[in-house]
Order: C-alpha cells, then structure tokens, then sequence
C-alpha cells in the first residue's frame, strides 16, 4: 500500500502546531513580561521563519529538506529550552513520517532561487 502524499504547506503548518504546542507558553509569558498581550502563536511563527532562514529554506516555499532541517532543528531547541522531551520526540516523529510523505513542489518560473544576490 503506497502512503497518501501530503504537501510540503500541510507539513510545514503542522510544524507550527507541534511547535507551538511545546512552547508557546514560554513565548507568551515572555511577551507578558514585556508588557504585551500575545499567546505566543505569533512569535511561534516567527521561529519557525526564522529556522527556514538559518537552515537556508524557503517557509514560504518549504522543500523535504528545509522542513527535515528545521524540525531537527526546532527539537534541539525545545529540549534545550525545557520542553517535555517525551513530547518532543512525539512531535519530532509524526513529523518525520509526514515529511516522508512530501511531494516535492514543482520549480517556480520565475524564480530566483540559487541565483547569486545582487
């Protein structure tokens, strides 16, 4: 039985949640100390932008790799951060299976990915 393919978009909004489910509350208690009203999602996200970035991927545009990258990359951190490392390692394997799944995005025409900046 072949597995259903999932898209990279599906997979990588799975990764916010998995994420934010280990530590969005650690991000809203620090935007509660700056004085901010946030439950955390929205710096969540920002993490995760931010991952793609470090790893070189698109979040945007997520490939196999980036979103293999960035969940290794974001487990690091939750157990670095105190996060449950049973929970952890839940996350990291559900995504692992769904990111087996993942069919490639086609190149876009008019891309500039891999070309050189200015």
């Amino acid at each position: 039985m072949v597995a259903e393919r999932v898209s990279p978009f599906e997979v990588r909004e799975l990764l916010v949640r998995c994420f934010a489910s280990e530590n969005s509350e650690r991000f809203a208690e620090q935007e509660r100390a700056l004085g901010r009203h946030s439950d955390g999602i929205a710096a969540v996200e920002t993490m995760v932008k931010l991952a793609f970035k470090q790893v070189g991927g698109n979040f945007e545009r997520p490939s196999r790799a980036a979103l293999t990258q960035v969940t290794n990359l974001l487990a690091e951190r939750s157990l670095d951060w105190g996060a449950s490392a049973d929970d952890v390692f839940a996350c990291h394997e559900n995504l692992m299976r769904f990111i087996a799944r993942v069919a490639e995005l086609p190149p876009r025409s008019d891309s500039t990915e891999g070309a050189l900046p200015d």
